[in-house]
C-alpha cells in the first residue's frame, strides 16, 4: 500500500456557508438597485413590461415621474434581502411579490433576483469564508 502524507495543505472551515450568506445578503441587496434604476429584472436584465395605458395615465398623474415599479418608494426602500435556511428571503411590502411573479391580471416585473455581478461575489466571500475562516477544522 502507498501513503502520502501532505504538507502545508491550508486548514479548511466546513462551517462556510452560514457567513457567506450573512456576508453575501446586504452585498445581493445592494445589486438590485442599478436594476431598479434601468427597469430590468436583475437576472436575465430584461426590460420590465410596461404599465397599461390606463395605470400609466393614473400613476403619471399620482406619482409624476418615478419609475415603473416606484410610486411611494416603500417596496424597494423597505426591502430586506436575508440569510434564511439554506438559501436567503426576501422581506418587504406584500405587493413586492405581485410584482416579482405576476398576477392574473397584472405581468410578473420581477425585481429581485441573483445578477451576474453577485456571483463573483459570493465565490470571492466564500473562498474567504472556507480557506481564511478564524474558526478552522483541520482535516
Amino acid at each position: 500500500m502507498i501513503q502520502f502524507k501532505l504538507k502545508n495543505l491550508p486548514s479548511i472551515n466546513t462551517n462556510w456557508w452560514k457567513p457567506t450568506q450573512r456576508q453575501w445578503a446586504p452585498k445581493l441587496l445592494e445589486d438590485q438597485k442599478p436594476f431598479w434604476k434601468q427597469e430590468r429584472d436583475p437576472t436575465t436584465s430584461e426590460p420590465w413590461k410596461k404599465l397599461s395605458p390606463d395605470y400609466k395615465a393614473w400613476k403619471d398623474k399620482k406619482y409624476p415621474g418615478q419609475p415603473i415599479l416606484r410610486a411611494t418608494g416603500r417596496m424597494q426602500d423597505t426591502a430586506k434581502i436575508l440569510p434564511w435556511q439554506q438559501g436567503f428571503k426576501v422581506e418587504s411590502t406584500s405587493y413586492g411579490a405581485y410584482n416579482q411573479f405576476g398576477t392574473s391580471r397584472m405581468p410578473a416585473r420581477p425585481w429581485m433576483g441573483i445578477p451576474p455581478e453577485s456571483l463573483g461575489q459570493l465565490g470571492r466571500i466564500a473562498f474567504k469564508n472556507i480557506f481564511f475562516s478564524r474558526k478552522r477544522k483541520r482535516k
